[in-house]
């Protein structure tokens, strides 16, 4: 055998979290529509939200890979999902300060990971 090298993607983290958001906006393979406690429809990507909260990965795991999936968040309001998503999907979010206890609920819930 010869020898190997080491082949490494130049500004991979940035270039992932790029991508992230790029789908998200762009509608592009949404394979999963979360539903929140007021009946509002968003959708998402399984590999995004498992990868980022362990109940989407349990949740997930156990679900048709073939079908669009939908999740009925309950306790989970419009908004709360919608700020959830901003962090999962960018990696950060900005909370006012009067929402901080109620988005760190939500989290711990879905079991956000860096939260909790």
């Amino acid at each position: 055998m010869g020898e190997k090298f080491n082949l490494k993607w130049n500004d991979f983290h940035s270039n992932v979290s790029k991508s992230f958001g790029l789908f998200r906006n762009e509608s592009y393979l949404h394979d999963v529509t979360l539903v929140s406690d007021d009946f509002k429809h968003i959708p998402a990507h399984k590999l995004v939200l498992s990868a980022c909260s362990e109940y989407f990965r349990t949740i997930l795991q156990k679900t048709n890979t073939d079908s669009k999936t939908i999740l009925c968040l309950d306790g989970v309001s419009y908004e709360d999902l919608r700020t959830v998503l901003d962090y999962v999907y960018d990696g950060e979010v900005k909370v006012h300060q009067e929402d901080i206890e109620r988005f760190l609920n939500v989290a711990q819930k879905l079991k956000l990971e860096g939260l909790i």
